[in-house]
């Protein structure tokens, strides 16, 4: 009898399940596709094929653990759907995919009067995570978590000879920690971006110059994975033209849901993500190709060449560093903000750590994130961290006059501009809702409260 099952051999799944039997876990698959599944166990003798849902139940020892690597949404409610029948009293499901939080509290509501236990994992680190060390982040009940911590533990990636596998917390916890570790990856992703316009449509650099920019900045403390990979990809020369493949790359970003979802979260919980709100919104635009071709020869929008006052690479250096710490302030204050509210349990050190590697957006600031978190106490008191603040004070000059420089060169910075704003606002003790909360009053007598005495207090208005 196999110890584990896993349905889905896309690519994902077929790595994970290479990457669970390496570990000396024995592994039944099942696809719905039967040369998927031919193809796999050719190649890995170990892992044991089945051909139907009932066969594949069949073949795993009880209590079963049987792991979901199939696509969000229906696809996931089939396969329930044809499995159920066949579990009992006990067994546990893992839905490893990228499922909204909310389909998931669904699901595990629908299975509990069965006696099934649906657990929430989200799986980070692409392709060649699943096969050689993924990040895991699974929620649901506890007792699901303890019964495959050892499962989990084994196949991750480690870090400081640690497991980057861990539990978020309960219900759809696991699922929504990785839809907010993708709205952060959606901000980082746009930061990277709008470095490289800068670079190359104010400077004039070559994407190969630029390449050596991001392969120097991977040693510094802006070293991630997400700068690694774009140095990389900024050098890699198209086989057929010997040019830089990343020129000849349609300039249309997609996206699968979950940066749409972490705004849709946000906006729910009243937490404010700007930098993930700002890279979604990028995203979008890009995608009106046709609409921003006609604008471009309607307007004859033309960007500008301009010499900075400065070593740009630099103050973009500080700049990207400030709107990173922003990113992952925001994500975390958002995880935070779901745990209080939907009762979760999320303990915020248990994230940094599963994030440390193997997943997509690990960096070397997470290190900073952990020990200021450890001090502070909670996400959302980030920024009053000591050593935060000195360098925020410190990069911030460099921070404004990138965005300045970037106005007068006609460059798009989205989230550049969002985090700067969201950290002007942040530090400061008084915003200008005073005058939004008197106009509210005005034509809707919603109300305001003073600042020199208690109570709510209404206004005509009116001279």
């Amino acid at each position: 009898m196999s110890t584990v099952g896993l349905v889905g051999l896309g690519v994902m799944g077929e790595n994970l399940a290479k990457n669970i039997s390496s570990k000396g876990f024995d592994v039944a698959v099942y696809n719905r596709s039967r040369e998927k599944t031919d193809r796999l166990v050719s190649t890995v003798k170990e892992i044991k094929p089945s051909y139907s849902l009932e066969q594949l139940v069949g073949m795993i020892e009880r209590p079963r653990r049987i792991i979901l690597m199939v696509e969000a949404g229906k696809a996931v409610d089939d396969v329930l759907d044809g499995l159920r029948p066949h579990l009992s009293r006990g067994d546990m499901l893992f839905d490893c995919g990228n499922s909204h939080y909310v389909d998931t509290e669904r699901r595990q509501a629908a299975l509990e009067p069965d006696g099934v236990m649906l657990m929430g994992v989200g799986v980070s680190g692409g392709e060649e995570g699943a096969l050689k060390g993924p990040s895991v982040m699974v929620g649901g009940r506890v007792e699901g978590f303890e019964a495959t911590e050892d499962l989990w533990k084994k196949i991750a990636a480690k870090a400081d000879g640690e497991p980057c596998a861990g539990y978020m917390g309960m219900k759809g916890a696991g699922h929504f920690v990785k839809m907010v570790h993708n709205g952060i990856e959606y901000a980082l992703l746009q930061l990277i971006a709008e470095t490289y316009d800068i670079l190359k449509t104010g400077l004039g650099m070559s994407s190969d110059e630029i390449s050596g920019v991001f392969s120097e900045w991977k040693k510094t403390e802006l070293s991630s994975y997400l700068v690694e990979i774009a140095a990389d990809a900024l050098a890699y020369r198209d086989p057929q033209t010997g040019r830089p493949l990343v020129e000849a790359v349609l300039d249309k970003a997609g996206q699968k849901g979950t940066g749409r979802w972490c705004v849709q979260a946000a906006a729910e919980l009243g937490t404010p993500t700007p930098s993930i709100d700002a890279a979604l919104s990028a995203r979008n635009v890009s995608a009106l190709k046709d609409l921003r071709t006609t604008l471009a020869k309607s307007y004859e929008i033309k960007t500008f060449r301009i010499k900075p006052d400065g070593n740009m690479v630099d103050m973009l250096k500080d700049a990207f560093w400030c709107t990173a710490l922003m990113s992952f302030s925001q994500g975390l204050s958002l995880i935070q903000s779901a745990s209080e509210a939907y009762g979760y349990g999320s303990n915020l050190d248990e994230v940094l750590k599963v994030w440390r590697a193997g997943c997509i957006i690990r960096a070397a600031i997470l290190k900073d994130i952990r020990k200021a978190l450890g001090e502070v106490g909670e996400a959302g008191k980030l920024l009053a961290y000591r050593g935060f603040a000195d360098e925020l004070v410190r990069r911030q000059d460099n921070w404004r006059n990138v965005l300045v420089y970037a106005k007068k060169a006609g460059i798009p910075t989205p989230v550049l501009d969002a985090s700067y704003n969201y950290f002007t606002s942040i530090k400061r003790e008084r915003l200008p809702a005073n005058l939004i909360q008197a106009l509210r009053d005005r034509f809707g007598s919603h109300g305001y409260e003073r600042t020199d005495m208690p109570g709510k207090f209404h206004s005509t208005w009116r001279l």
